[in-house]
């Protein structure tokens, strides 16, 4: 498994992964993996066509775009960070943990057991419009 470049591109991976997410369009993140990148265990167009269908699955239910509110992993990789994007919902539609080696982006993975997933806590999505 190769690892993305240091500093301003494993920054730029994690950030346009995170806009493709909210904006549910893969083609973001697209150009942002090395043609021998393996995220989830899966090459590089398998894992963005694993991206396409769970954002068709969140728009099959009207939804445009979600809001990234981070949570914990509370399953696999428990205690990590997990970016959790919500819909029109109070749980996530979906979270994934974006793990890093060395200050690269060496795996992005879904994470079903994030602690939004469990649990919501009104304070924290107060602010957020669902509804946009």
């Amino acid at each position: 498994m190769k690892l993305t470049s240091k500093g301003t591109l494993s920054n730029d991976v994690k950030s346009k992964f995170i806009r493709a997410c909210e904006r549910l369009d893969a083609s973001i993140f697209e150009p942002y993996i090395d043609e021998d990148q393996y995220f989830q265990d899966l090459d590089k167009y398998r894992f963005l066509q694993s991206l396409k269908d769970e954002f068709d699955r969140v728009k099959g239910m009207g939804i445009e775009s979600t809001v990234l509110i981070k949570g914990i992993c509370e399953g696999c990789y428990s205690g990590q960070d997990s970016y959790q994007f919500y819909g029109k919902n109070v749980i996530p539609e979906f979270s994934y943990v974006i793990h890093k080696k060395d200050g690269d982006v060496s795996d992005i993975l879904m994470c079903n057991s994030s602690s939004g997933a469990l649990v919501v806590k009104a304070e924290i999505i107060a602010n957020y419009d669902f509804w946009k």
